[in-house]
């Protein structure tokens, strides 16, 4: 599911922490989400990495590639979300891990209620009002991910069993209506806990999240955008407090505008405190 560098230490990662649970396996399969307690008495930090890069659809030329780093915080209780340490740099491809970016001061002290099953405000240009026009796609992107890889994780881990699909109706056919022109409709998501892992010191369960096919347009545009996604990917949630300790997605996607487009992101979740 990751690139190469990301694969082989997943692997490591999800080998050791298993053989390391012995006989533990099946208490922690055997686990009721529902039952498993919240704790959130400290601020959550993760080191978010986002890359991107838009190719040329047939020939797969590059166009242009990108990378944006920032701090993401949690509130006690999850009651607030706040972005911090932002920066843009230029990348020749999704392996490079060393660059110097430049400092986006506008995304810092970002801050919001989750908006997961509780409000549609970051569907509004006023939600976004403090962000320059020409970064304001960005911070869409970060809330949209922020919602899938960690908000999600709360909200729908109690609706797992292991190894059995579950594929949210409220997500079959969804409309998301952005005021400034983008609608992106959800065909369907599908949820597995799949396996069992270790990291931050925590036994996690590892779910893994697909979505093939979700049309979009963009009439905010002086020629409209006319596409589709698909993503891909993991969140790692841990079995002691139910928190995201890691996620990973992938998305691909294809677009018709002034040239049919393909973008590829990989966006990373890392919790570090």
């Amino acid at each position: 599911m990751k690139t190469l560098n990301y694969l082989i230490p997943a692997f490591v990662l999800i080998t050791n922490g298993v053989s390391a649970q012995g006989n533990d396996f099946e208490k922690y399969i055997a686990l009721k989400s529902s039952d498993i307690k919240v704790k959130t008495a400290e601020i959550q930090e993760y080191d978010v990495t986002m890359k991107w890069r838009n190719l040329d659809v047939v020939e797969g030329t590059k166009i242009n590639c990108n990378v944006l780093k920032a701090t993401f915080y949690v509130g006690i209780n999850n009651d607030s979300v706040k972005w911090e340490n932002a920066s843009l740099a230029q990348i020749d491809d999704f392996q490079q891990t060393q660059f110097e970016g430049i400092d986006l001061p506008a995304l810092n002290h970002f801050s919001y209620k989750p908006p997961y099953n509780a409000s549609t405000d970051f569907l509004k240009e006023e939600f976004y009002k403090d962000i320059p026009l020409e970064q304001k796609y960005l911070a869409r992107m970060l809330v949209m991910d922020e919602v899938q890889m960690i908000e999600q994780g709360w909200h729908l881990f109690d609706s797992l069993e292991y190894k059995k699909d579950f594929m949210p109706n409220f997500l079959n056919n969804f409309d998301i209506q952005y005021e400034h022109g983008l609608t992106f409709i959800s065909t369907y998501q599908k949820f597995v806990w799949s396996a069992i892992t270790k990291h931050n010191n925590e036994i996690c369960a590892i779910v893994k999240f697909e979505s093939f096919f979700n049309p979009f347009t963009n009439s905010d545009n002086e020629i409209p955008i006319k596409g589709r996604s698909l993503f891909y990917g993991e969140m790692w949630i841990s079995l002691e407090d139910k928190q995201v300790e890691y996620a990973i997605m992938v998305e691909d996607v294809v677009f018709k505008g002034p040239k049919l487009t393909d973008m590829q992101r990989e966006i990373v979740f890392n919790k570090v405190k």
